[in-house]
């Protein structure tokens, strides 16, 4: 694929992505808490970390990153050809 190649998936309409946003507490970068979806991650006792909850979105719509984080979407309609 070359940028701008579109990528061959489902029909959009009714389906959704889950999206992953990451992000330091109050956006200090310097801070030892990482959020999920606004929720702060922390592990167990055991050192286990939680179960990753994600947020559904509907595929049509854009992704949009806030500065200072990360976000990981599955698109579980798309099939790019170099995953196949």
């Amino acid at each position: 694929m070359k940028p701008g190649d579109q990528v061959q998936g489902g029909e959009t309409a009714d389906e959704t992505r889950e999206e992953y946003h990451l992000k330091a507490e109050d956006g200090e970068l310097h801070s030892q808490n990482v959020l999920l979806n606004g929720k702060i991650l922390l592990a167990d006792s055991d050192g286990n970390i939680p179960i990753l909850e994600p947020i559904k979105v509907d595929a049509s719509k854009p992704i949009y990153v806030h500065p200072l984080s990360i976000v990981f979407a599955h698109i579980p309609s798309i099939h790019p050809p170099a995953c196949l």
